[in-house]
């Protein structure tokens, strides 16, 4: 790890791409979109001289838990944005992750019968909740670690707001106008032209927040909502569910 580096963290499809490529361009502080792919900065599937080849500041990304994060980084205080999403667009965005991905998961199934893996957490990152309690008792037991929890659905709703608040974090001066082209370069359809005819594509899909409307039965969103008030109730990861 080097002094300068950001790791950007987050369950998986939660943003973290796009809270990825928008703190590179705060980071910059130009509205222009990476010229290589994520996968170059990502911990646990990158070679490590890809992400040791990449200029300071590097802004890399991992899907672990605090306590997986390497020594070095805990030990520095490396500064972290952490993404979070509700747990029912969460849910639908990585059932299309894996349906998209055949050639990773060779994956064909419905979401009904997918749902419950989800449930099981016998998903790429483990049980949603249980993810974010240990990403809570960390922060709770960390408070000196500088980390920035980014919930999916406040920078939706307010991209502008939440870029000031990353670069503040970041301490990144920003002026009105590099914030206001930042936010046009990270809005949804510009990631996905960005991403055209690349294997990035059928990654980004939709971005809206509420989608799991036409996804989920009634039973089955009764049912994250129940464990959402069970266990994500107080802490830094409550979730929202519209904006």
């Amino acid at each position: 790890m080097r002094p300068d580096d950001i790791l950007v963290c987050g369950y998986a499809k939660t943003g973290c791409h796009w809270i990825w490529e928008t703190v590179n361009m705060i980071v910059k502080r130009r509205a222009e979109h990476t010229n290589y792919l994520k996968v170059i900065a990502f911990l646990e599937m990158a070679a490590p001289e890809l992400y040791d080849a990449l200029p300071s500041p590097r802004i890399l990304n991992t899907h672990n838990e605090y306590e997986e994060l390497p020594d070095q980084a805990k030990a520095m205080k490396t500064k972290i944005v952490l993404t979070t999403r509700n747990p029912k667009d969460t849910a639908v965005s990585l059932y299309n992750h894996h349906i998209n991905l055949k050639e990773v998961y060779n994956y064909e199934g419905e979401f009904s019968d997918w749902f419950q893996f989800f449930l099981n957490g016998t998903v790429d990152n483990g049980n949603y909740f249980d993810y974010h309690l240990a990403w809570e008792k960390a922060m709770n037991e960390h408070p000196d670690h500088p980390i920035l929890v980014v919930k999916y659905e406040e920078m939706k709703q307010d991209t502008q707001a939440g870029i000031r608040r990353i670069a503040n974090f970041l301490e990144v001066p920003l002026t009105d106008d590099q914030v206001a082209k930042i936010a046009t370069a990270a809005g949804f359809g510009s990631m996905k032209k960005k991403f055209q005819n690349q294997p990035t594509e059928k990654l980004i899909r939709k971005g809206e927040v509420g989608d799991w409307r036409n996804w989920l039965t009634e039973e089955q969103a009764k049912k994250l909502d129940n464990l959402s008030k069970q266990f994500l109730t107080g802490t830094r990861f409550e979730p929202i569910d519209r904006i």
